[in-house]
């Protein structure tokens, strides 16, 4: 919906009414296909602009990106979050500068917050931006 929005009305009508975050990385978030293998999403997304604060930092990021894993029902979840910005993985997860890419044993799921919110609800997956009981939580922040 907000892509249709993008082609007929000013960026700034459209922000307000789709959310930054569906605009970050927009074009090459919009190159990812469900399905799609791991390797191929990071050539895409390219490489990102976080840095570990310490060494141990660095196991959450992934080319540069920030990334999560869950094992959920027996399946391996990871986020990826493409992000523009450069900054350190201590700086909060936020809909103004990062876009999820969620992965199901290393292929494409769901890309965007649209996209996100939907699979991670149906797949029962923590959520930043809608579980207020969670640290990194994002709700308090709408």
């Amino acid at each position: 919906m907000c892509a249709s929005f993008a082609r007929t009305i000013p960026l700034a009508l459209v922000r307000a009414a789709c959310g930054p975050s569906e605009l970050v990385g927009k074009e090459k978030v919009d190159d990812l296909r469900v399905g799609m293998p791991r390797d191929s999403v990071l050539a895409i997304l390219g490489t990102g602009l976080l840095a570990p604060d310490q060494p141990s930092d660095s196991l959450r990021l992934l080319k540069g990106f920030r990334q999560q894993q869950f094992y959920t029902n027996g399946t391996l979840y990871q986020i990826i979050w493409y992000r523009e910005k450069s900054g350190s993985v201590e700086e909060p997860i936020a809909r103004e500068t990062d876009t999820p890419v969620l992965l199901a044993e290393d292929l494409v799921v769901a890309a965007g917050w649209a996209a996100f919110d939907e699979a991670a609800s149906r797949l029962n997956l923590p959520n930043q931006y809608r579980s207020q009981e969670r640290l990194d939580s994002l709700a308090g922040r709408r």
